[in-house]
């Protein structure tokens, strides 16, 4: 009787030893990994408010270091086929202190997780840029932020660019940048439909 006592408490004490241990591992084994998210395909950007934008446009602009001279370009605005993008192409012929002409391209769109709007632009030369925007005020007010401004060895720092809609054949710009000898240049400009 105590032999049988003791070979049931040694299979006792094994079971105990292995049991647990059986148990994780099945446990581990038969638990399926956490299942990786899939992702609804994002929804198109409102445009609304910008539409207007859309066509051919003829802008010039002064800035007040180049006096009366202005600086003339051509954009065409269209939507990218997808309708996540509005494009913009500015070609300009150049000025008598930048005797070149340049195509700049500017891509716009809406991050809806930010609740931002979004400007990556590049051009002729190597130019680039982006900036960011809340949206388009009650007003026709729509800042964009001078996100991508770096120092040239001319101009220190930018206040990015105001965009004004007076109508849906016309908008106004302003901006001002501070050189490095503290001048502050403001540039307006004046963008027709047409």
């Amino acid at each position: 009787m105590i032999r049988f006592r003791h070979a049931l408490f040694v299979a006792a004490v094994f079971v105990f030893a292995a049991g647990p241990a059986t148990a994780q591992t099945t446990d581990a084994s038969s638990t399926p990994p956490p299942k990786a998210p899939t992702y609804p395909k994002p929804a198109k950007p409102d445009f609304s408010s910008l539409r207007f934008l859309l066509g051919k446009w003829t802008c010039v602009s002064y800035s007040e270091r180049r006096g009366s001279e202005p600086t003339k370009g051509t954009l065409v605005t269209t939507m990218t086929p997808d309708g996540y993008w509005m494009k913009t192409v500015t070609t300009s012929a150049g000025v008598s202190y930048a005797k070149f002409p340049s195509t700049y391209t500017d891509l716009v769109t809406y991050d809806g997780t930010a609740k931002r709007w979004i400007d990556i632009g590049t051009g002729s030369y190597g130019a680039y840029g982006y900036s960011t925007s809340t949206g388009m005020d009650s007003y026709g007010h729509m800042l964009w932020g001078a996100d991508s401004f770096l120092y040239d060895g001319d101009t220190t720092s930018s206040t990015g660019t105001l965009v004004t809609k007076v109508s849906d054949t016309k908008y106004t710009t302003a901006s001002a940048f501070t050189t490095t000898a503290g001048l502050v240049n403001r540039v307006h400009g004046t963008c027709t439909k047409g």
